[in-house]
């Protein structure tokens, strides 16, 4: 199995010409700094992108943090997860086929207030994971560009210690930690944690 997002800014229409340019470089920009080595990647249709991760197990991580690097920026996100197959490698995966793309796809289309969907090829997906899902979507979407931008690094930095931070985001300590409890940032590792050993059963499971 592999893992597939599906995304694309919200309301990108209402940006003026003269900031399109740059909302796009900095979707290109959020998808570059957090790809990794097992990740290829698609800008299409102006303001969409579509994301393959051979390793599924980052799913969820790589979504929040996607989100998190362009609502820093001030850009609103949606995204579509997908478990499932890849039947059709490809090195540009605008061509690839499989379960995972389909999905994926679909489930951009049919979203609607939510920030986060997920589906798995046959099979429903847990109810509890949904769950948690849902209340992450909400803890996301009430986050400010700076708590944003403060988890991020959080979630991202080697050392994650609020002094670390605190030098990093040139802030004080205090500022760090306030930013990061309004982010819900215990909460949201918490849950990327989770996910991870989710899609490893789910993963198993499917072997």
């Amino acid at each position: 199995m592999i893992g597939v997002i599906s995304g694309d800014i919200i309301k990108s229409q209402t940006i003026p010409k003269q900031q399109y340019d740059a909302m796009l470089y900095q979707l290109e920009q959020s998808l570059r700094s957090i790809s990794k080595k097992q990740t290829l990647w698609n800008i299409y249709r102006g303001d969409a992108f579509q994301l393959q991760l051979n390793n599924p197990e980052m799913l969820f991580e790589t979504a929040i943090l996607i989100y998190l690097h362009l609502k820093s920026s001030g850009y609103e996100l949606r995204q579509s997860m997908a478990l499932g197959q890849i039947d059709n490698p490809r090195s540009d995966i605008k061509t690839a086929t499989g379960s995972a793309f389909t999905l994926s796809g679909q489930g951009l289309d049919k979203i609607t207030n939510q920030r986060f969907v997920i589906n798995i090829a046959e099979q429903h997906v847990d109810e509890s994971l949904l769950l948690n899902l849902a209340f992450v979507d909400v803890l996301l979407t009430k986050v400010t560009a700076k708590q944003a931008n403060a988890l991020y690094v959080y979630l991202t930095s080697t050392d994650n210690s609020h002094a670390a931070l605190a030098k990093e985001l040139k802030t004080s300590r205090e500022n760090v930690t306030k930013l990061l409890n309004l982010a819900h940032y215990q909460l949201i590792e918490r849950f990327i944690k989770h996910t991870k050993n989710t899609i490893k059963n789910i993963t198993k499971g499917g072997e």
